[in-house]
């Protein structure tokens, strides 16, 4: 009895010790035990970011890691294809989300990457761009926009079938103008984006809508491509 009282009281401590030795091996402990203790700080512990850690499908920025505030994580480049884009060319497109855009999309029972969620959100533009460099920075910071709402960043990507294939169906056939962005092109997905200038079939349909459906069919497959970590988000 005395015996299996002890093995119940360790138990838990030995649990704990073995969810941070998941996280991936290819990093240091020190660091593995750090990307762990902030993806729980941030509230993405039950999303594929963690699981994506731990399974070594996102890598974590090594690069003079203990003096800076914040963690970067990046998927592993699984092709040569540019990270960047001119919109007739790309294949992934890309949107930078707060974490409550990013887990209602991780939400495996009511969405499961399968549906933009800004989409159906009143007075957004919601948008994509063929740019990672210029989704990565969003969202950006606004006097009115809560410390929660610009950290932790989620840039999520989503592939298309090919080099061209968004910008053919969305602007060769549909008619459908990007705009710029601080002189980086994209598509607004909102009821305040790109639908007012496309042809009669996407205006009443919306480009939002059409998206979500191509991501439910599995025509577009979206994945987490990169995230930025506050160590410590209450500072």
């Amino acid at each position: 009895m005395h015996l299996n009282k002890k093995i119940f009281l360790i138990s838990p401590f030995l649990l704990a010790m073995s969810s941070f030795s998941m996280a991936c091996i290819k990093d240091p402990e020190v660091i593995r035990n750090q990307v762990k203790d902030a993806i729980i700080k941030n509230g993405l512990e039950k999303t594929k970011v963690m699981s994506m850690y731990e399974n070594c499908k996102l890598r974590a920025n090594k690069d003079d890691f203990e003096k800076r505030n914040d963690i970067e994580l990046k998927k592993v480049k699984d092709s040569q294809d540019p990270e960047d884009s001119h919109m007739k060319d790309a294949k992934y497109w890309y949107r930078g989300m707060d974490k409550y855009e990013y887990i209602s999309l991780d939400d495996k029972k009511n969405n499961n990457y399968e549906r933009v969620v800004c989409v159906t959100e009143e007075k957004s533009y919601c948008g994509i761009t063929p740019q990672f460099t210029y989704a990565k920075i969003y969202p950006k910071p606004s006097p009115d926009k809560p410390k929660d709402r610009i950290k932790p960043k989620i840039t999520i990507r989503f592939n298309t079938e090919g080099p061209g294939w968004l910008y053919n169906d969305f602007t060769v056939k549909h008619g459908c103008e990007s705009k710029l962005e601080s002189g980086e092109p994209s598509y607004g997905l909102g009821d305040k984006g790109t639908s007012k200038n496309c042809d009669k079939e996407y205006k009443g349909r919306g480009i939002g809508n059409v998206f979500n459906e191509w991501l439910s069919k599995g025509e577009i497959q979206a994945e987490v491509y990169y995230v930025l970590l506050p160590k410590d988000p209450k500072k």
